[in-house]
């Protein structure tokens, strides 16, 4: 019975999003921004919040676009007051909705039950690498929930990135219509470098030990 409520949530939430994500553009937020702005800030929080649950929405994409409506100051704050409660969701989500399945696959197989030995010892380190490398967020929080992770070694591990990555997002999308500034394309470089770390490191084991 609760796997066909989880089955029956989940398909739920997908047929919404597939509704609703043409609506939820940059253009069309920013009328309902200039329309209703003494909401819109607790709307937008709120919108970030239960991201990991609207899987088509991008965490970057909203980041750049809370620096575009509401400035660096403004919008860095909403989206750590938003990204603090959707790392909550994300994981406990995918912890409801998978984290038992992951049980029966580890008390099968080798491989998962030492996926789950990893995530207890290094968990925190990994969740903090993943997070400064700028992996999707919600991937993340979902990898968290599913592993044996606890979720206080989680969430210290993505809290600590949050506020700089937040800033670095928003300050660029408060740029986004200056191209030629260092507002845009210090950001610009910094996210490009960031994104490649992980990439290049890679690459580097692979060499190494080949």
């Amino acid at each position: 019975m609760l796997l066909i409520i989880k089955i029956a949530t989940v398909l739920t939430i997908f047929i919404l999003c597939i509704s609703f994500y043409p609506y939820l553009t940059p253009q069309n937020i920013s009328i309902f921004v200039e329309k209703y702005n003494i909401v819109a800030p607790l709307l937008f929080i709120i919108l970030c919040a239960v991201r990991p649950i609207l899987f088509f929405l991008p965490s970057m994409g909203l980041t750049v676009v809370a620096g575009v409506l509401f400035g660096t100051f403004w919008g860095t704050t909403y989206v750590v007051l938003g990204g603090a409660l959707s790392t909550i969701v994300g994981f406990y989500f995918a912890r409801w909705i998978g984290r038992d399945i992951t049980k029966k696959l580890m008390r099968k197989n080798n491989l998962f039950k030492e996926f789950e030995e990893k995530s207890i010892k290094r968990g925190k380190n990994a969740v903090l690498y993943m997070r400064l490398f700028n992996l999707p967020w919600d991937i993340v929080s979902y990898w968290a929930g599913l592993s044996g992770i606890g979720f206080k070694d989680f969430y210290v591990a993505s809290l600590i990135p949050l506020i700089p990555i937040s800033f670095l997002y928003t300050y660029f999308g408060s740029n986004i219509f200056i191209p030629s500034s260092a507002g845009f394309i210090i950001p610009l470089i910094i996210i490009v470098v960031m994104g490649s770390i992980p990439y290049i490191h890679s690459m580097i084991v692979r060499k190494t030990n080949d």
